[in-house]
């Protein structure tokens, strides 16, 4: 197969009129030293006039040359050929490879801190045409314990890969898409079934940065775990508890609204996101709860809403406004206001408020982070009957620091020495409250990066409190201390 690259007919004659040139301005100097030596008594005024009209004609066939490129030019945009006719062109672009493929070790890192991620900061395996780009992640876990409560399996577990296709439509049009490949627990015995969930597909026409139209399957900026939950993105392997239960990631909702950033200063900007969505289906109108009553902490994640339709006549908002200076720091306070029940009677108003700061120093970086969010649920009789709860909230703290010591790069550079490798020691302070029904876990970790896209994780997780623990039939306590580990990595 041949594998020359092709040339366009005005790259051959730029390149033509760039030898030419270079030829050009070659000879004079060595006909100028070869006619001084043959005759040396010539008058120095002749040779210059020679000299002059020979560049003079050199400069009428450049100018020849360069309108002939000029015609072709206008020629390529019209879709025409040099003769006039209308041009015959392949479907796709006519130049250039069709796939590109990046691997890992040749990409370069991503500008923003992980912490301060958005759904476009994300690195791709290959795109097709420069305008498809095609990439994903995946996470494989350990666990020395097995917590039914949050979905956790004792011993190894894929736990899920995600593929992710981005796609620019046109300058000012855009989509993004993500679907989930995840591993179902349900917190008794091993399940290999596997669930297939669409995360996120959504079209964005950008009429300006401070404007952008987005339509489609959202993930709600409800915090910020929600948007930046990747698993290479994180430094722990599980999420806070506030980022499973008060706010449940992963939340896709369809949805339509408008975003943008806008510049206050040099290096302060305020973003924003505002959405109409479905709301969450907590209570059907036979009085039945998304969840048993045994397990009300999960109400609100098993009421995550379809994708496919609502429960109820109401449109739900969410949206998210944010802080950011310089890449360094971000504040946002976000929320999700929309009736929760089948006849629409009762509001569930989530609130959230989180930030984060990424400071270098020296050779190593210094990372905090934290959310706080509660979820209100208004009740009239009939909700207060079927037993929807009153309140949850809660928050979580992390701190972290990373780097790689100078000296480990210089022992070895083979290993220690890629862009973006790192060791991060990190720790971690998780609080809920679920209706009076109280959760607390510390967790400290360190984690290591060959390369800035994967992560080997090590933590280990001390639960203080254990939610589940009130009388409620059906319900056991259960040892959910031990040892994380895990591997993720994007592609």
């Amino acid at each position: 197969m041949n594998t020359a690259p092709h040339r366009s007919p005005t790259v051959a004659i730029l390149l033509a009129i760039a030898s030419s040139t270079a030829i050009t301005l070659s000879v004079p100097a060595s006909e100028s030293s070869s006619s001084s030596k043959s005759n040396p008594s010539s008058p120095p005024l002749q040779q210059s006039d020679t000299r002059a009209d020979r560049l003079e004609r050199e400069l009428e066939e450049l100018r020849r040359r360069l309108g002939e490129v000029e015609r072709e030019l206008r020629d390529e945009r019209s879709g025409r050929t040099p003769d006039g006719e209308p041009e015959e062109r392949p479907d796709g672009p006519a130049e250039g490879p069709v796939v590109e493929f990046t691997p890992v070790w040749s990409r370069e890192t991503l500008e923003r801190p992980a912490a301060l991620r958005g759904v476009y900061d994300k690195p791709f395996l290959m795109s097709i045409w420069r305008r498809a780009h095609i990439g994903g992640y995946t996470e494989l876990e350990y666990h020395s314990f097995e917590d039914g409560i949050l979905g956790i399996p004792e011993g190894f577990r894929m736990h899920r890969t995600n593929l992710f296709l981005f796609t620019e439509i046109s300058d000012r049009v855009q989509f993004g898409s993500e679907i989930e490949f995840e591993t179902e627990f349900e917190g008794t015995g091993v399940s290999d079934e596997i669930e297939v969930a669409l995360e996120m597909a959504f079209i964005d026409w950008v009429i300006f940065e401070e404007l952008v139209i987005r339509g489609g399957a959202l993930l709600p900026p409800l915090g910020r775990i929600n948007v930046n939950h990747d698993g290479p993105v994180r430094e722990l392997t599980e999420r806070p508890l506030v980022s499973t239960f008060v706010i449940p990631t992963t939340l896709t909702e369809a949805g339509v609204g408008a975003r943008g950033t806008i510049a206050v200063g040099e290096d302060v900007s305020l973003g924003y996101e505002a959405y109409a969505v479905n709301g969450f289906n907590v209570l059907d109108s036979n009085g039945n709860l998304s969840a048993p009553i045994t397990d009300i902490e999960q109400v609100l994640r098993e009421g995550r809403t379809s994708i496919g339709g609502d429960i109820n006549g109401g449109v739900a908002g969410t949206g998210r406004i944010s802080l950011g200076l310089a890449d360094r720091l971000e504040i946002g306070g976000s929320w999700h206001v929309g009736t929760y029940d089948e006849e629409g009677d009762n509001l569930l108003r989530i609130f959230a408020g989180d930030m984060a700061i990424v400071q270098p120093v020296s050779w190593f970086e210094i990372a905090l982070e934290g959310e706080v969010a509660v979820s209100d649920f208004e009740r009239n009789s009939f909700a207060r009957t079927a037993g929807v709860p009153d309140r949850f909230w809660g928050f979580y703290v992390q701190g972290s620091i990373g780097g790689m010591p100078p000296a480990l790069r210089d022992l070895v550079p083979h290993v220690f020495d890629d862009e973006g490798a790192r060791f991060t020691i990190v720790f971690r302070w998780d609080h809920v409250d679920l209706d009076g029904d109280t959760g607390d876990v510390l967790e400290p970790g360190i984690n290591f990066r060959p390369v800035a896209d994967t992560v080997f994780k090590l933590s280990w997780r001390l639960t203080q409190k254990s939610i589940g623990l009130r009388d409620l039939p059906g319900r056991e306590d259960f040892d959910d201390d031990g040892l994380v580990f895990s591997i993720s990595t994007y592609f």
